[in-house]
């Protein structure tokens, strides 16, 4: 628990930082109050046992006690306001590391993920392992208070009080010893079967169409069953070993208490009066440290079941650091301004996924500045591959990538190590697209910060797509929703306001990815001839199976052998 506190607090940024001291702080204050109020109590009544009389500095102590214990009662309301503000404030600045580490990580890191599992790092990952550092300050409390409350019933009831403490430490420690495996395998699997749930919730929404029209709900719904089946059967046996540990504690001290209370009952000893108020302290002890024992294996119960999204943001806040660090050290080296006079050269490409068979071998390409260049090949090939290679998704084993003469392999040009940024000058459109659920126009311009929009650009981008004619006759034209994905509109209207997407953006090279494959032929050529018209003297570089198409471009490259062959 200390390694995993020390870890995550350390990743914390200063404010947050400052906020958890405050935190822990706090939390101490309210036990320690408790136990103040306890031996306060514990003294008069010893007090008024011992006298037989009820002093004036008894009745004083009393109302101080009082007044201290309506301090609590404003101190404990605004330690849950500091704790609010650390739980949701922390979570959300951790989300934005994790969210930013999806963005920035490279394409194969990228894939290892589904879009449910980037969902749980994001979102359940950072909130767990906020609670986690709340938890472990709970438990601490928990400790020190019981500690506090050992010694006075040490002090009040002797070596019964000595003998008592062990047992209870003895008992919570084989608990949790007994569980803690458990626990932490009940954590892994249900983060598992959580992102299984949803998954089936996300591919029921996403193939609507298709369910409804082969009329296979119930084999959806089955799979969810099952998904959810096993995530409801985890919760249910994680909350039940957590309650019975706090029956066997609970139910196992009761019945001790009781037995004790028995033979001292059988065997009394001294002044009845004192025997019986030392019974009583003794009995209201045992019972405030009960829910105090639970909390702690509770606690520690919790903190081993939420280990896999501990493990799985530490990996992440990990890979996040490198990228920070690599951005700090980039900061220091110069500066390129990219120009595409010439155009984008590949030389002596090699590349293979994780050594496994060759996609590239020695493969060269030219793609010179002002011209429109197809690459055709089987599926399977590499075409996709080529395109994340000259995009910088991909890092070949060898080989040069040059935009004029600034290698993004080596990140260096004639004058030596630099550094550019190719989306200044490119642009690229996928095969599949995601539109959000917003209007034709915030999806034109879905990549653009702060609110102040071009729409006549907007428009002009839509014309050129050839998809304007159509968004005009929509009921709030460039205005209207167009529902999650673009479900409202058809798969060619929304390839077509991808297209808008990316002309909005002034580039110097389009790349596309069978980005007009949901086109009708008529309608593709159109596309690409308005493209031409509108960004007059820019490059396009493309993959397609249409080879009426290709035949439409300057220059048509084949894929044949891990090379490029120019077929015309």
């Amino acid at each position: 628990m200390v390694k995993v506190f020390k870890y995550l607090t350390g990743i914390l940024d200063k404010k947050e930082k400052n906020l958890l001291k405050i935190l822990t702080v706090f939390s101490l204050i309210s036990p320690a109050i408790s136990i103040f109020n306890f031996s306060v109590l514990l003294f008069i009544v010893n007090s008024v046992v011992e006298n037989q009389k009820v002093s004036r500095e008894i009745i004083v102590i009393t109302f101080l006690t009082a007044a201290i214990s309506v301090f609590r009662g404003f101190f404990d309301w605004y330690n849950s306001r500091i704790r609010n503000r650390f739980i949701y404030d922390g979570s959300q600045k951790l989300s934005e590391r994790m969210c930013e580490l999806l963005l920035k990580e490279d394409l194969l890191q990228h894939n290892q993920k589904s879009s449910m599992q980037a969902v749980a790092m994001v979102r359940s990952d950072a909130q767990s392992c906020i609670n986690i550092m709340l938890i472990s300050i709970n438990t601490w409390v928990n400790m020190l208070t019981m500690a506090g409350y050992f010694a006075v019933m040490i002090y009040t009831s002797r070596l019964l009080g000595l003998v008592s403490c062990l047992v209870f430490m003895l008992l919570m420690g084989g608990v949790f010893f007994y569980y803690r495996r458990l626990m932490q395998d009940y954590g892994e699997k249900s983060r598992e079967c959580s992102i299984k749930t949803s998954a089936q919730v996300t591919i029921a929404y996403g193939n609507f169409k298709e369910i409804k029209i082969a009329d296979t709900a119930s084999a959806v719904l089955y799979k969810y069953h099952n998904a959810s089946e096993e995530y409801a059967q985890i919760q249910k046996q994680f909350q039940y070993k957590k309650s019975t540990t706090n029956m066997i504690m609970q139910n196992f001290v009761m019945a001790a208490m009781f037995i004790l209370l028995g033979w001292f009952l059988h065997n009394p000893a001294g002044n009845s009066k004192i025997f019986f108020t030392s019974i009583v302290v003794y009995f209201t002890l045992m019972t405030r440290m009960i829910p105090m024992a639970y909390g702690i294996v509770g606690g520690l119960n919790d903190i081993k079941f939420s280990q896999k999204p501990y493990e799985i943001l530490r990996e992440g806040i990990n890979r996040y650091s490198q990228i920070k660090e690599s951005e700090r050290k980039a900061e220091g080296v110069r500066q390129k301004v990219l120009t595409f006079e010439k155009g984008l050269f590949v030389k002596n490409l090699n590349f293979s996924y994780d050594g496994r068979k060759k996609i590239f071998e020695d493969a060269s390409i030219d793609i010179p500045a002002g011209y429109t260049v197809a690459v055709i090949g089987i599926s399977g090939i590499g075409k996709t591959t080529f395109l994340d290679l000259v995009l910088g998704l991909l890092t070949p084993q060898s080989g040069k990538i040059l935009y004029d003469d600034y290698d993004i392999v080596s990140h260096m040009d004639e004058e030596g190590e630099c550094r550019a940024d190719i989306g200044d000058i490119t642009n690229y459109i996928p095969q599949t697209v995601h539109l959000n659920g917003e209007t034709v126009r915030n999806n034109v311009v879905f990549f653009e910060k702060g609110d102040n929009i071009d729409e006549a650009k907007v428009i002009e981008c839509l014309k050129c797509a050839q998809v304007w004619e159509d968004v005009r006759q929509m009921p709030d034209g460039i205005h209207t929703l167009i529902g999650e994905n673009g479900t409202a509109i058809s798969g060619g209207q929304r390839q077509r306001i991808a297209l808008a997407r990316a002309l909005y953006k002034d580039f110097e090279l389009l790349v596309m990815d069978e980005a007009t494959a949901a086109l009708d032929m008529e309608t593709e050529k159109a596309v690409i001839d308005a493209i031409r018209q509108v960004k007059k003297n820019r490059t396009m570089l493309m993959v397609t199976h249409h080879m009426s198409l290709a035949n439409e471009c300057d220059i048509v490259y084949k894929i044949e052998n891990r090379k490029f062959v120019r077929v015309r």
